[in-house]
């Protein structure tokens, strides 16, 4: 009976540990990710390095005079989830993006999407510096006919390599 007891204690002791483990690592991600309002008048959790990235858009955009992005939770997902293709298929590539926001419940006007890989971990100034350098970029970003935006970042490996794939994707709505 002893031997029993002494076994139910260490079992309920590890099952503890992995517990709070797990309740550590779910808080941890909880504070990897912030609430921010959307377009639609909800809150959408943005990652952190997603969050920077808004940041230095409208940044840029309030100094060039121009309407903040809100994000819209369509294009969130949509510019999420190709990052997260571009990682896994192994490309860097746009594809059809029209085609891609409406599949995602997206009814836009106008659209446009920027996408860069980033080295190792994410760094958003560096990319947004960089889509700042390329008139193409650049247009989209401080384009007056883009209203909303979602910003999705991936990090796996790509091509071999341990990166982090960005998608920028800008629309207005009918």
């Amino acid at each position: 009976m002893r031997h029993a007891t002494i076994l139910l204690a260490a079992v309920l002791a590890v099952t503890a540990a992995i517990g709070a483990s797990a309740m550590d690592a779910g808080k941890a991600r909880a504070a990897d990710t912030v609430n921010v309002g959307t377009c639609t008048g909800g809150k959408i959790a943005l990652k952190a390095d997603e969050k920077r990235m808004l940041e230095l858009h409208n940044q840029k955009r309030r100094s060039q005079g121009l309407q903040r992005l809100c994000v819209h939770p369509a294009l969130q997902r949509a510019a999420r989830d190709h990052s997260q293709n571009m990682i896994r298929r192994d490309f860097f590539g746009h594809g059809k993006v029209g085609k891609r926001l409406k599949r995602y419940g997206y009814n836009w006007s106008r659209c446009a999407e920027n996408i860069a890989p980033d080295q190792g971990s994410p760094s958003p100034a560096t990319t947004f510096d960089t889509w700042m350098e390329s008139s193409p970029h650049r247009s989209h970003i401080l384009g007056r006919e883009y209203k909303e935006v979602g910003i999705g970042l991936a990090t796996g490996s790509h091509n071999g390599e341990r990166k982090t794939m960005w998608t920028a994707d800008f629309g207005s709505r009918n």
